[in-house]
């Protein structure tokens, strides 16, 4: 949305952003139904996993309550974005650590049955994230539709739809929304890989996700602020000034991805030990953090330099992109080095790692390049 509500944002058009909004919210209504489909197929997948029957089991109880949040979660994506795109980043990241705040509580009391809440374990932890996320939400829309800022971006949940509107959303959002799906799918099929690998690597692997999600976050922050510079300065005229922007965004977060990996090197073992006592565990997730260490900065150019692109309404290159190196670079690699060094944990990540690597550079060289200045975004 960003590359709308940015762009009209820029150009001086506030009163197109009420509905650029409200056609997205009808987009995201239209995508609920197919959670459904997933939760359907999720046995499915956990037996092309081989996944065993205790992580399977616990995780058709966290999923069964979980999907219930999604609706709440798009809300503070959609209005997230909204507020980027006009330049107040800080209301977003005042709700989103509100919401951590209440999801902590709320875990702490519904897993174990503290705080006079009952002890639901890995149900309760799901619905501590789904009650943060609906507080979150409900937050962040009372904030947007205060009465000076509905008047003045002409805010409101609901329009009729207007093709003249969609067809623009579509045709730079579907090939976003694939590139998303595809990441998601091809990483789906990487944890598939190493659910194979047994329960120690696996614990180790999320353990290792669980600490860098927290880190790499700023770095997804980061992609969505060179979006938003991306529509905002294109929206005015000025493209020139659009991705000397861009640059100096993507600098500061690679400069942020490269501190964070410090830690990560020198202290994955003690970090690791917060999570679990088995040494097996704790010795693989500690050699994987050293590895995540060097590849986050990589993991950071690629997320920035798709944010800058996606905010251009350069989408379908990316997309391409995504098809190309996750399945000639990735899965192949991971699969083949899983079998080949030892732990086999790190050898699926170098997979990732070399992912990351050629993702990375020839964003950049797209980038560079400039093509995106052409992407034809239109407020309409």
């Amino acid at each position: 949305s960003i590359a709308f509500t940015a762009r009209a944002f820029g150009a001086d058009r506030w009163e197109r952003i009420g509905e650029i909004l409200a056609h997205y919210q009808w987009l995201a209504l239209l995508g609920f139904p197919a959670l459904w489909v997933f939760m359907l197929g999720f046995p499915w997948v956990a037996g092309l996993a081989g996944l065993s029957e205790g992580v399977t089991g616990q995780a058709e109880v966290y999923l069964a309550v979980r999907v219930w949040g999604v609706p709440f979660s798009l809300t503070l994506v959609l209005y997230s974005a909204f507020f980027q795109s006009i330049g107040n980043s800080r209301l977003p990241m005042a709700i989103g650590w509100a919401t951590v705040g209440i999801n902590i509580v709320l875990d702490y009391g519904l897993i174990f049955g503290r705080l006079g809440l009952p002890a639901l374990g890995i149900r309760g932890s799901a619905l501590a994230t789904v009650i943060a996320e609906a507080a979150g939400a409900a937050f962040m829309v009372a904030l947007a539709y205060r009465p000076s800022l509905q008047a003045r971006f002409r805010l409101r949940f609901l329009v009729r739809p207007r093709w003249g509107q969609l067809g623009p959303i579509l045709r730079v959002g579907l090939p976003q929304g694939l590139g998303d799906f595809t990441e998601i799918a091809f990483f789906l099929a990487f944890f598939a890989i190493v659910g194979r690998l047994g329960e120690v690597p696996l614990a180790a692997n999320n353990i290792a996700i669980q600490v860098t999600h927290l880190l790499y976050l700023p770095g997804v922050a980061t992609g969505i602020a060179a979006g938003a510079y991306m529509g905002r300065f294109l929206g005015a005229g000025a493209p020139d000034v659009a991705q000397a922007a861009a640059r100096r965004t993507l600098r500061v977060g690679l400069a942020y991805m490269g501190l964070m990996g410090l830690p990560l090197w020198f202290f994955g073992g003690p970090i690791a030990g917060l999570f679990s006592e088995d040494p097996r565990v704790i010795r693989q997730a500690a050699l994987l953090l050293k590895l995540m260490a060097l590849y986050q900065v990589f993991d950071g150019l690629g997320i920035i330099l798709r944010g800058a692109l996606s905010g251009a309404g350069d989408t379908r290159f990316s997309l391409l992109v995504l098809l190309g190196v996750g399945s000639t670079v990735m899965l192949p690699t991971a699969w083949l080095l899983a079998g080949w060094i030892e732990p086999p944990l790190l050898g699926a990540w170098l997979g990732v790692f070399a992912h990351f690597i050629v993702l990375g550079f020839i964003l950049y060289w797209r980038f560079r390049g400039g093509s995106w200045r052409n992407a034809g975004v239109e407020v309409r």
